[in-house]
């Protein structure tokens, strides 16, 4: 599929995106013993991968199904501030850590070995892991010594630079098994900046209908081409987003201030995190049913 035609041939792109309301069930959780509960990652057997403070500090876990499972809980995971970002149907999990000194590195976990993994570039003073599909590509930050946010690509041993062309920081966040990859770009590090899709070497930008200028954030994407992410509307509320084409549907879960969609399996099944005035949770949200007029 070509990413609904290159996101219906980039009239996604600010100006002809149409907005939508489609049902969605939603399931907020928090994790046994835990204040904090945040869902950055999803894979297509339902397991999601994201961090909690279920001991003391925030430490990355895995969630597979309904068995919790802390990553590396008497190693450098679980006795330093780290997070799980990304989680393939293998089960192969990225992320990133702080180190005693401060100092962000990315990590792999393939059955259940830590493996380090720092970008080799010059000048290089952290790096995230973000996502990592079924071929085993990873795509991630790293952070040069301005402090400003550049994308890589991780494939077969080898790091590839991911800029969007003029931006002063680039995330990329997502991608799915074809390598199709979302993220967001910035031209001013005090703004969310707006959405990005790279696809067949190209890169398309875009802004979720609704979101106030530079505001917009892609976060995942599916095979089939569907996108999330999440925006800040002009008065100051955060929302998610399902993109599917050129249609919009805004995402929030019931009685959330923040709600924020980070990833989509294969079924259209949404992971991510929500807010409400006292708690800080997690949530899967799955397409409500269609039903006969």
């Amino acid at each position: 599929m070509k990413l609904r035609t290159k996101i219906t041939a980039a009239c996604l792109l600010l100006s002809c995106c149409a907005a939508a309301q489609v049902g969605y069930t939603y399931k907020p959780f928090e994790n046994p013993g835990a204040t904090v509960t945040r869902v950055f990652g999803m894979n297509n057997h339902g397991y999601v991968v994201g961090m909690d403070d279920s001991t003391p500090g925030r430490h990355a876990f895995l969630l597979n199904k309904k068995t919790y499972i802390p990553l590396d809980p008497t190693g450098t995971l679980g006795t330093h501030t780290s997070f799980a970002r990304g989680v393939n149907n293998p089960g192969d999990v990225v992320g990133g850590y702080f180190d005693d000194a401060g100092n962000e590195h990315g990590f792999l976990v393939r059955k259940g070995i830590v493996k380090i993994l720092d970008v080799p570039f010059v000048g290089s003073l952290g790096t995230q892991l973000s996502d990592i599909n079924d071929s085993g590509v990873i795509v991630g930050v790293w952070i040069d010594g301005a402090f400003t946010a550049h994308g890589f690509v991780y494939q077969n041993g080898a790091f590839a630079h991911l800029d969007y062309p003029g931006a002063l920081d680039t995330f990329p966040i997502g991608i799915n098994p074809q390598g199709d990859i979302v993220g967001n770009w910035d031209t001013d590090q005090s703004t969310v900046g707006h959405g990005f899709v790279f696809t067949r070497g190209q890169m398309f930008s875009f802004d979720a209908p609704g979101a106030a200028p530079d505001a917009t954030a892609a976060s995942g994407i599916n095979a089939g081409g569907q996108i999330v992410g999440g925006y800040v509307d002009v008065n100051g509320n955060s929302h998610g987003f399902l993109a599917e084409g050129a249609t919009f549907t805004q995402l929030d879960c019931p009685g959330a201030l923040r709600t924020m969609a980070w990833a989509i399996d294969s079924a259209g099944q949404i992971a991510g995190t929500c807010d409400t005035a006292s708690q800080r949770l997690g949530f899967v949200a799955n397409p409500a049913p269609m039903t006969k007029p």
